[in-house]
């Protein structure tokens, strides 16, 4: 859903023409580095005061593409070629991340004015944006990878006709192939840590408040992007619970049969009608 959907005029200067001709080109690394720019000057206009209309209309802008645009291809284990992103410090999922970030900061009263449109258009634009991020890395992440991760290493190792034991490669050229090899597997695994450790430690803690600030008493508003950013019905309270948590600004979520039933958990396992279940919990 790009920003001209709401009627938010497309940027003809600032970073969102660069960051959509960088996109066009494919160049990935330039576009990811630029991205970190952007998002650096988002949080300094945040602290020095208002932005202007131009300057709104091309952060909005700049945002959903860096939301929206294709991640580094996966590190490929069974290539002999080096990963050609090893050295952008995976810069593509800290953007990812920067993007929810930047959004949940935002002034969504100013930003309305600034625009001439409609707050509550614009929290349903960032609710959108940031359930679709996190819906991308999640749909990424494999749960049980470490399991498949030594097993992978022994074959590569074992697949060496020199190491028919599984000894270690040793400095021979002939070895290079599956040092390759397996250093793609090690940024292949580190990378699938870091899709839900960016996902469970930080975007979560963010998103779920972030809703609750956008649709108070509306539960259904809220549960509708929780289920768009990828959730089961089943995960929905666990996760408002651990991010939001239960009290007073959060108990219309807990509403209705699946609510009191889960209420009665907590109570159960905590041994308080109201239990403050976060650290990020409103108070």
């Amino acid at each position: 859903m790009p920003p001209d959907s709401i009627h938010i005029r497309k940027s003809t200067e600032g970073h969102a023409p660069l960051l959509k001709s960088l996109l066009e080109q494919n160049d990935l690394k330039a576009f990811y580095h630029h991205a970190k720019t952007v998002l650096s000057e988002l949080n300094a206009m945040r602290r020095h005061g208002t932005m202007t209309r131009e300057e709104a209309c091309d952060m909005l802008w700049s945002l959903y593409l860096i939301g929206g645009a294709p991640m580094y291809e996966a590190p490929d284990y069974d290539s002999v070629q080096p990963w050609p992103y090893k050295d952008e410090r995976n810069n593509d999922i800290a953007a990812k991340s920067g993007v929810i970030s930047a959004l949940s900061i935002m002034d969504t009263k100013q930003m309305s004015r600034n625009l001439d449109i409609h707050e509550q258009r614009l929290k349903h634009l960032h609710a959108a944006y940031a359930a679709a991020i996190i819906k991308r890395l999640k749909s990424l992440h494999l749960p049980d990878f470490g399991k498949k991760e030594t097993a992978l290493k022994d074959e590569i190792i074992r697949s060496h006709p020199a190491n028919p034991d599984g000894n270690v490669i040793g400095t021979h050229p002939s070895d290079y192939s599956n040092l390759l090899r397996i250093g793609n597997l090690n940024y292949f695994s580190m990378r699938n840590s870091l899709y839900h450790s960016y996902v469970s430690g930080f975007m979560e803690k963010i998103f779920v408040p972030m809703l609750v600030k956008y649709f108070p008493d509306q539960a259904g508003e809220v549960v509708k992007y929780i289920r768009k950013a990828g959730y089961e019905d089943g995960e929905v309270l666990d996760l408002i619970d651990r991010t939001a948590g239960y009290n007073s600004n959060t108990a219309y979520l807990y509403q209705g049969k699946s609510g009191e039933e889960h209420r009665k958990k907590l109570q159960q396992k905590y041994g308080n009608p109201c239990p403050d279940m976060s650290r990020n919990a409103n108070k």
